[in-house]
């Protein structure tokens, strides 16, 4: 015989009034900021948001973060489904025609504005806060909102912005104004960032001792009057500079690093010996299980998503020895050309890349072939040079 269910207690009861007044109160906070009627919500008898939080903070399990996050979530994750919605149709070519195809970007750009207003807005709290926060979290989402991030990512975007907005790159009132300058912005936070970088070395060695070692050169500020190379070889002996990137970084390395190849292969030798040391020597179930693992690592949205003969490369890579001067001609057949020829130069004759587009200009260039065969003799070329001793 079932058990009847307990009749909830008194406790509860009064926690669930409680929680179904906060998100009524909460709902009219959003409709009346919808409407334009903030002061009359604000004139509105009853509890208020301070009166709420006094109780709900004292319920277990963080009930007040997470009565306050849910609503949050809620519209940020029905922002995604409407732009996901709208990306696929535009993708799949399942437009009816090009006023269909025109309103979708306009919801597509109306969307993205709703982000842009809650970005330029949350900065602004989270920062506020968490000058005198107690809460680690916030502390973590504050640091890595500071953080300047992937170079090559916000170079992308400052140029896609200049795309997008190339008065805004002419204007003097904005190229000399701080707040509207990207690149002075990104220049200044960068400075900002090096001044301190070699303090928190001597304070916290072993933390960047960890991320030196797999950097092939160390950011420092070079003055004028003065030169820090004796204060880099400390450094860079004391870090262990380079001790686990994938290419020759000593003192004896005979490569340029500012020649064009060399600056095209390091972040693609980078990137792919971090995908190697991802997966280590694991052994998959099946080709689609690896298949699935090697998106995941490789693959950044809303970068076009390899195809076969890249993700070919990638597993040609995992089973390659470690690259150096005897195995770099091994490394340039089987992955690095492979790779290339599947992404930036899949249309040899027409690739985007300067540095690609000298190999397919080249006298006698004329089929995939050749420029193939050039392509593989200066990607060795350059790799032996770029390479650690065998």
């Amino acid at each position: 015989m079932k058990s009847q269910p307990s009749e909830p207690s008194e406790p509860d009861k009064e926690r669930e009034i409680l929680l179904k007044q906060f998100r009524a109160y909460l709902h009219l906070a959003i409709t009346a900021k919808q409407t334009d009627q903030d002061k009359e919500f604000k004139a509105m008898p009853g509890p208020q948001i301070q009166d709420y939080c006094r109780v709900l903070a004292e319920l277990p399990d963080n009930t007040l973060a997470g009565e306050l996050w849910h609503p949050v979530r809620a519209i940020l994750e029905q922002i995604d489904k409407a732009a996901l919605y709208c990306r696929r149709r535009l993708i799949h070519k399942q437009v009816k025609d090009a006023d269909d195809e025109a309103k979708l970007e306009r919801i597509l750009w109306q969307l993205d504005y709703a982000l842009a207003l809650i970005m330029r807005l949350l900065p602004i709290y989270v920062r506020l806060r968490a000058e005198n926060t107690k809460c680690d979290e916030l502390l973590g989402a504050r640091i890595s909102e500071m953080a300047i991030g992937d170079g090559v990512d916000a170079a992308k975007l400052i140029r896609r912005h200049k795309k997008l907005r190339p008065d805004q790159y002419c204007k003097p009132e904005v190229i000399f104004h701080s707040e509207s300058n990207n690149l002075y912005r990104f220049a200044w936070e960068t400075y900002e960032r090096i001044e301190v970088l070699n303090q928190l070395a001597d304070e916290f060695p072993e933390h960047i001792r960890a991320a030196a070692r797999r950097m092939h050169g160390w950011p420092m500020l070079v003055h004028r009057h003065t030169s820090n190379r004796r204060q880099f070889s400390k450094l860079a002996s004391r870090l262990e500079l380079g001790a686990e990137y994938p290419i020759d970084v000593s003192e004896g390395a005979r490569f340029r690093p500012d020649t064009p190849l060399v600056q095209y292969l390091d972040p693609l030798i980078r990137r792919m010996h971090i995908m190697c040391e991802e997966l280590g020597d694991l052994q998959f179930k099946s080709v689609e299980t690896e298949r699935s693992l090697l998106l995941h690592v490789w693959w950044w949205w809303p970068d076009e998503k390899p195809g076969e003969e890249e993700l070919a490369a990638l597993r040609a890579a995992r089973q390659l020895p470690p690259l150096n001067k005897a195995t770099a001609i091994e490394w340039a057949e089987k992955a690095l050309v492979p790779l290339i020829l599947a992404t930036d130069a899949r249309d040899w004759k027409n690739c985007k890349e300067p540095v690609l587009q000298r190999i397919a200009k080249q006298k006698g260039v004329k089929s995939r072939a050749t420029f193939k065969s050039r392509l593989l003799a200066a990607v060795t070329a350059t790799l032996r040079r770029l390479a650690r001793p065998a």
